[in-house]
């Protein structure tokens, strides 16, 4: 049977893909439609009237139903387990588009005119790249789309009977199988982002719902809040599951409903006051047999007979129900979960039945302790229970049978005795003299106290002291009602235990890590010693947790625990600090020399094979190492020392260990110094302007030029943009840089467009800190150009693509005043990022810069140069310029040249030059083209 979970990511992911089609398809229909009234007006002269009136028609009526069922789609907004229907009918509008080409390349094939025959072509291997870019989510309707458009072309052409009718059927089958693999990796690659993205929301949403059971647990919610929350948490997880919690009641024989946020009300009002018993429905066998109890089949199972009609009219096919128990093993109700369909659970929602099941059992324990006592305060007034009274002198006069059976002494052995034989011994003398006083301040006390029984048990209790006066006001008596807080202080444990240790590996988490480390490092300084703390990294856990999954990613990460404490004392910490990482503190260190032994251990631990059920696993593991108090005093400096220790061992080639050193302290440093001068450079004129000129390859001329920025400083000369770049994004100077570089080179182009070239271009790189944080404004820029009198055709603005894809309402809107003042927009290293045909369709792009990684290996590698071929038809079908970057061989400019590429910059023509330099370029340019003109 398909496993359940991986059949609700494929729903979520097929809903995904279908979504992205559909809101594909405008722009595709608009390019349909102007490229097939092109085509029909260019062949008029040449296929019947007829033919083209038909298939004109025929266009314009399947772009009519391709556009009703993508209005009424975006309107309806389905939800992914609602898809299939539509998915039918977008795979049908594929269909019948796809048909409509073919016949445009079968019918509208002219056999005696060449030139016509090569425009359908033409026309055609665009609709088939645009059918690719707009259907690459759904590989079924690329791939048809892109066989059934191109194959009866090429039949066409072959039944031409001339050798080059078949070398251009050729050509067509071998672009159709070009086509089919660029659709396949399309459609990989936005698979695999599909599912990372659900994966990673799934992720979160189960923590999310722990966090928020927790917090509602220490904030002492009312009990239906909580549980409320934890069923809602499962049926968020998959939305096709309903759940319920019923609770025993007082008498313990019937479940009444506490919380089904899903559940119609006449279901849940047929099961309120379920009788317990055998095979009554999956509650009340569960409730009976105190044990789990899966139906996988309603209509099958004996035990739901008498609830068959109920299941039905729900909807509701499979059940599977947990007892709630205490953790002394009373029965507090059951947690059930029921499906849409048969079904028996798999491992994974068995552990999240039994892990919600508990959870509810601790809420409810809790709320039970916490109303058991306010009623004991509520019943003081009245009755009491577990009550003892003094007289003025201090001695025990009465106690009721809860005293006894509480702290089993009877009435005979305490009476007239001092209550100090309960005392336990756990608290000082201060402890009741502070008691004492506020008695005898207000006649009143009520606190948590330590008290031993007579078997010699000691038991924490909540305790209420009242004061009775004589009519003089002198003491008369005094009433003490307590209760046993056992079971809360209990639950208070667990509570505290899940918020400081790890789930997984038991180890402590960050937050308790901390305070010990705090702790030792209190001790360490008092008794004057050493201490050591090891951060330590399992080297590429991800590959293997990804590999095989994250049940034997999280056993792994278990057993990588277990070796690790197995390996340090029992004075030592070992905490689990997050994903993959661990710290370790060794105290009282005493031979440093022996932390090379100790890091030795753990890295050979760490490398023997780990057995995971059938499969086995090899890891490493990085560490850095920190001592106190050689390399610093507090908790959040050695943490952060270990931390780069440990990435340097990382970075040294990993399965190693590293000692924090003063040279990656120094590193810090110059990262300071780095930030001061940075913040200084602006002020001293030390920065400069370069430009690279971008060069036309169909004319071999300077068109553009990227204004780039370069900080030459007076002791250490040229500093890469690599280095302080970064830096400045985080400190807010790219602000003022950024609108120092657009001054400049703005000034600089509006007299290079006067003197050599008046449709000159400069670009100008805006770092994505610029659009999503506060600083210099689109207004400053457009105000800048208004006051220099320059076009703003003249600018360019470079930006990645991380900018459109984090988009935000606020960045469309700078976006659009931008391109509102003529000012062109170009996409910079695209290709290296999660590059979306969906924002290269809602953005007004004038220009795509193909990154340098893919430039380097044009001549050598054929992937490259394919994707960068698909790159330019891509682009070109959408209207965008290309533009290459790291140009850099003769070679690489002419394959450019030949798959069309129209713009080029690299070292082959020049890397960046001053102002002077490049004006020279300008003018030998100008000269050149003089002496050419006559």
């Amino acid at each position: 049977m398909e496993d359940r979970h991986d059949a609700h990511l494929m729903e979520q992911v097929r809903g995904e893909q279908v979504r992205m089609v559909v809101e594909a398809t405008p722009f595709s229909i608009m390019t349909v439609l102007v490229v097939s009234t092109i085509l029909a007006v260019l062949h008029w002269p040449v296929v019947d009237t007829a033919t083209i009136q038909g298939w004109i028609v025929a266009v314009y009526l399947i772009s009519a139903y391709r556009l009703l069922v993508t209005l009424y789609f975006l309107r309806t907004d389905p939800p992914a387990e609602r898809m299939r229907p539509w998915s039918v009918a977008v795979h049908a509008g594929a269909l019948m588009s796809a048909l409509s080409w073919a016949g445009a390349g079968f019918f509208l094939f002219a056999p005696e005119s060449p030139p016509h025959q090569i425009l359908l072509a033409l026309m055609i291997a665009g609709v088939s790249a645009g059918g690719v870019a707009s259907l690459a989510a759904l590989r079924g309707a690329a791939f048809g789309f892109v066989f059934l458009v191109n194959v009866p072309l090429a039949y066409r052409f072959f039944e031409a009977s001339q050798v080059s009718g078949h070398a251009v059927s050729i050509v067509v089958l071998v672009f159709t199988a070009f086509m089919l693999g660029v659709a396949h990796r399309f459609n990989r690659h936005l698979t695999v982002m599909v599912v990372e993205r659900y994966n990673r929301q799934l992720s979160q949403q189960r923590e999310q719902t722990r966090t928020r059971v927790l917090e509602l647990l220490a904030q002492a919610a009312p009990l239906r809040r909580i549980l409320k929350s934890i069923v809602q948490g499962i049926e968020n997880e998959d939305p096709r599951i309903r759940g319920s919690i019923l609770l025993l009641d007082e008498s313990g024989s019937r479940l009444f409903s506490s919380a089904a946020p899903s559940l119609p009300q006449s279901f849940i009002q047929s099961v309120d006051g379920l009788e317990i018993g055998m095979n009554v429905g999956s509650c009340g066998t569960a409730a009976y047999t105190r044990k789990r109890f899966i139906v996988e089949d309603i209509t099958q199972h004996p035990s739901w007979e008498p609830y068959r009609q109920l299941a039905a009219d729900t909807d509701i096919h499979s059940a599977w129900s947990e007892p709630i128990l205490a953790s002394t093993g009373k029965l507090l109700g059951t947690f059930t979960l029921y499906g849409p369909e048969p079904h028996y659970p798999d491992a994974r929602e068995l552990s999240m039945l039994s892990q919600a099941a508990n959870l509810a059992s601790i809420a409810i324990e809790r709320s039970k302790t916490e109303e058991d006592l306010r009623l004991a305060a509520m019943v003081y007034e009245k009755s009491s229970e577990a009550m003892m009274i003094t007289d003025e002198e201090n001695r025990i006069v009465a106690i009721n049978p809860a005293f006894i059976e509480t702290t089993g002494y009877t009435q005979q052995e305490v009476v007239g005795q001092h209550p100090g034989l309960l005392r336990s011994g756990h608290h000082d003398r201060h402890f009741f003299e502070a008691m004492w006083e506020e008695l005898h301040a207000t006649g009143r006390w009520q606190g948590e106290i330590w008290n031993r029984r007579k078997n010699g048990e000691v038991f924490p209790e909540w305790l209420t002291i009242n004061t009775i006066q004589d009519p003089q006001g002198r003491v008369h008596r005094r009433v003490a009602l307590f209760s046993d807080i056992t079971e809360k202080k209990k639950a208070d444990e667990l509570i505290w235990t899940q918020a400081n240790y790890d789930a997984l590996t038991h180890l402590p988490n960050r937050r308790l890590f901390i305070d010990r480390l705090e702790q030792s490092i209190g001790r360490a300084s008092r008794d004057r010693q050493r201490l050591a703390l090891l951060y330590i990294d399992l080297d590429r856990f991800k590959e293997v947790n990804d590999t095989l999954g994250h049940s034997l990613g999280d056993e792994l990460l278990v057993e990588a625990a277990r070796r690790l404490s197995a390996c340090v004392r029992e004075s030592d910490t070992v905490a689990r600090i997050g994903g993959d990482e661990f710290t370790v503190i060794l105290n009282e260190l005493k031979d440093v020399d022996a932390l090379c032994r100790v890091a030795n251990k753990f890295l050979e631990v760490f490398s023997d094979p780990y057995q995971l059920r059938e499969e086995q696993a090899y890891l490493s593991a990085s560490i850095g190492i920190t001592v106190f108090p050689d390399d610093g005093l507090r908790a959040d400096v050695l943490l952060k020392n270990a931390d780069q220790a440990m990435f340097a061992a990382k970075e040294a080639g990993r399965n190693r260990f590293n000692h924090f050193t003063g040279a990656m302290q120094e590193a810090a440093n110059r990262r300071m110094r780095l930030v001061r001068d940075l913040h200084r450079a602006m002020a001293r004129n030390q920065f400069q302007v370069y430009y690279q000129p971008v060069v036309s390859l169909s004319t071999g001329r300077i068109e553009k030029a990227e204004a780039l920025l370069r900080w030459e400083h007076p002791e250490r000369g040229f500093i890469s943009p690599a280095d302080f770049i970064p830096v400045a994004e985080e400190t807010g100077a790219i602000h003022q840089i950024g609108n120092f570089i657009f001054k400049e080179a703005t000034l600089r182009a509006r007299e290079w467009r006067r003197r050599y070239h008046p449709g000159f271009q400069i670009s100008v790189n805006r770092s994505p800190v610029q659009f999503f944080a506060d600083g210099p404004t689109e207004d400053d820029w457009l105000e800048h150009l208004q006051s220099i009198q320059m076009p703003g055709e003249a600018v360019v603005v470079e930006i990645t693509e991380g900018v459109l894809l984090r988009a935000s309402v606020n960045i469309n809107e700078k976006l659009l005043r931008l391109r509102d003042a003529g000012i062109q927009v170009a996409i910079d290293d695209f290709g290296t990022g999660y590059s979306s045909l969906a924002y290269l369709k809602r953005f007004d792009i004038d220009y795509l810069k193909i990154d340098r990684t893919f430039v380097s290996s044009l001549e050598t590698d054929s992937s490259d140069r394919a994707v960068s071929e698909a790159i330019v038809v891509m682009a070109h079908k959408l209207g965008f310029k290309v533009i290459a970057e790291g140009v850099e061989t003769e070679g690489q400019q002419r394959i450019l040249t030949q798959i069309g590429c129209d713009y080029a910059q690299g070292y082959l023509f020049s890397p960046p030059i001053p102002t002077i330099a490049f004006e020279s370029m300008l003018e030998v340019q100008e000269n050149s083209r003089k002496l050419a003109s006559g």
